[in-house]
């Protein structure tokens, strides 16, 4: 064979180094030393980042991976419980709220309905009082503008001009005389009388029935206080112009007031040193008309208003002492004498501030 015969014999192929799916996988031969069995080499897929090379043998359906259930922390069970009481307060709130707004409908609906029975009973005594004022019994409009003033003393509203119409009432009623029944006479025998020829009556006149007076007449009100004032009768005096004033207070106010004033001074003086007629004590009484003057303007002369100081000091004393309390009278009445030697001998009834001061004295 020629040279150039050798060069052109067909070599044979080289294998191919990559394994083949149809061909086993010859395994690695052992190594110096490895006695330990190996796994067979499996040909895997490539790779996937992250997960593991699925063997080309393994066919066999994997179980999915069981989640774990949520662990339960502190924290979390807190806030469970704290949402559960949480709309347990709500609940509870709102049931309560509806209780109490239930419990003040019914008090709302109780109080109208006491409110209108009352307002009822106050229109039905007023129309009576005023029947009364017209029948002239006094005493019973009294009572009844009373109950309504004093003892209901209901807002304005219901209560209207029922203190006034009181006022008049009590003034009506102290000035009107009580009637008084007339001694019936003996019934005594008539004789016959003599027939006497008849004569032909002379008709008289009738005269015009006298009209009532009207005790809601502001102008009726002003004459009787005046006419009181000339007959010195100051307590009726007062009692007329204190119904003037609460019916109409805009009828001769500066008139009113000047003559109230001056009732009040001079039966207040009367009363602080004892000059009253019916012989009772009051003391009481004079201070408190004295007062009322000074409210009204400058009592005239001053020292009137200093002497009701006196007198009112010298009640308080009088009241400790008849009750005991000695320390508190004598305090009082030192008190007075240091003032001036005219007040320690101020006196009432007979009775002066020196002599209490004795008695206190002693009583201690």
């Amino acid at each position: 064979m020629s040279e150039h015969e050798h060069h052109d014999e067909t070599l044979p192929p080289e294998p191919d180094p990559r394994p083949d799916a149809s061909s086993p996988i010859a395994e690695p031969p052992p190594g110096e030393g490895d006695t330990q069995p190996q796994a067979p080499a499996t040909a895997a897929l490539p790779g996937v980042p992250g997960e593991l090379p699925i063997a080309w043998d393994d066919t066999a359906p994997r179980p999915p991976h069981p989640t774990p259930p949520p662990q339960a922390t502190p924290a979390r069970t807190l806030l469970l419980l704290t949402l559960m009481v949480g709309m347990l307060c709500i609940c509870m709130t709102m049931v309560g709220l509806g209780a109490v707004a239930g419990y003040r409908d019914g008090l709302a609906t109780n109080e109208a309905k006491a409110t209108q029975a009352v307002a009822t009973e106050i229109a039905q005594q007023y129309a009576a009082g005023m029947e009364n004022l017209e029948q002239g019994l006094y005493e019973l409009a009294v009572a009844r503008f009373e109950w309504i003033v004093e003892t209901v003393r209901p807002p304005a509203r219901y209560l209207g001009d029922s203190a006034a119409w009181l006022e008049i009432a009590r003034t009506a009623a102290a000035v009107t005389p009580t009637a008084t029944p007339s001694p019936t006479s003996a019934v005594t025998a008539t004789p016959t009388p003599t027939p006497q020829p008849t004569r032909t009556p002379i008709p008289t006149v009738p005269t015009e029935a006298t009209a009532a007076p009207d005790p809601t007449n502001p102008a009726y009100l002003y004459d009787q206080a005046a006419r009181s004032m000339r007959l010195a009768r100051y307590e009726d005096a007062i009692e007329w112009l204190r119904s003037l004033r609460a019916l109409d207070p805009n009828h001769r106010p500066a008139e009113t007031q000047a003559m109230l004033m001056e009732a009040l001074t001079l039966q207040g003086r009367i009363y602080l040193r004892g000059a009253n007629e019916d012989g009772t004590d009051q003391l009481a009484r004079g201070v408190l008309l004295i007062y009322e003057a000074n409210e009204l303007g400058t009592v005239e002369p001053q020292s009137l208003l200093y002497e009701a100081d006196v007198a009112e000091r010298y009640l308080n004393a009088r009241n400790a002492l008849n009750g005991g309390h000695y320390a508190q009278a004598v305090a009082i009445l030192e008190q007075l004498c240091a003032e001036a030697e005219s007040t320690c001998n101020w006196s009432y009834r007979g009775v002066s501030v020196r002599e209490l001061l004795e008695r206190a004295r002693a009583g201690s």
